[in-house]
């Protein structure tokens, strides 16, 4: 599955020495992952890799290398969910729906002729008054339209940084004044749009900052 999550990872190369900095994953599963590590990782090398939020860390194996890509592929030493993403069925197809825009009148009450015909009243969809994000960030998923027009969806690491506006890193490149879907702890914020938008030379991605129209309350990390 194609999912972007920040990690750290930390090892000792065959000459003894050792070493450690960022990566990001860009396919996992439950056995392992394909990354991207800032870091020159060595085949067949024991590697420590942790998910920064929530915090947790596993044991791999680096079963392949492709230096000139900085990219790597790790093998978990017990095959699991440490990704903590969801899985779909063989037989998924992929449907990432589309960014869309709610009419104010959609969200009206029924007027008395529609309750006198027998009609059911629709039921209001719960509304996302404020976001909960710890101070130090939360992986979320952003679903939306690039800017070639293809919709994408990711998982990365939402960190808060005034009360409506939060920032994170993507690999599409998207527009400013587009609309995201952010779904944040299995709610849903669809509100959010690009408010800037900036290349991160570190790590060869997209840093983009959004604006919520919901408030945003910063928590601390249990």
């Amino acid at each position: 599955m194609l999912v972007t999550l920040p990690l750290a990872v930390s090892g000792q190369r065959g000459d003894g020495s050792h070493i450690s900095g960022a990566a990001e994953t860009i396919l996992v599963n439950k056995h392992g992952a394909k990354i991207r590590s800032a870091i020159t990782l060595e085949p067949s090398m024991e590697v420590r890799v942790a998910l920064l939020a929530p915090y947790k860390w596993r044991l791999a194996q680096v079963v392949w290398a492709d230096e000139k890509q900085n990219e790597y592929g790790i093998q978990l030493d017990q095959p699991e969910n440490f990704w903590g993403v969801y899985f779909p069925p063989e037989d998924w197809e992929l449907r990432i729906p589309g960014v869309t825009t709610h009419n104010p009148r959609d969200l009206q009450e029924p007027n008395e002729s529609a309750v006198a015909a027998g009609s059911p009243p629709a039921k209001k969809k719960p509304q996302v008054t404020s976001l909960e994000i710890p101070e130090g960030g939360a992986i979320v998923t952003l679903r939306g339209i690039a800017a070639s027009q293809i919709p994408f969806q990711e998982q990365g690491l939402l960190v808060p940084v005034s009360d409506h506006d939060a920032t994170l890193l993507i690999e599409p490149f998207v527009e400013l004044g587009a609309k995201v879907l952010v779904i944040v702890d299995k709610k849903t914020a669809p509100d959010a749009v690009v408010l800037a938008i900036a290349r991160s030379r570190e790590y060869d991605r997209w840093r983009v900052w959004l604006r919520f129209s919901q408030a945003i309350v910063k928590t601390d990390l249990r």
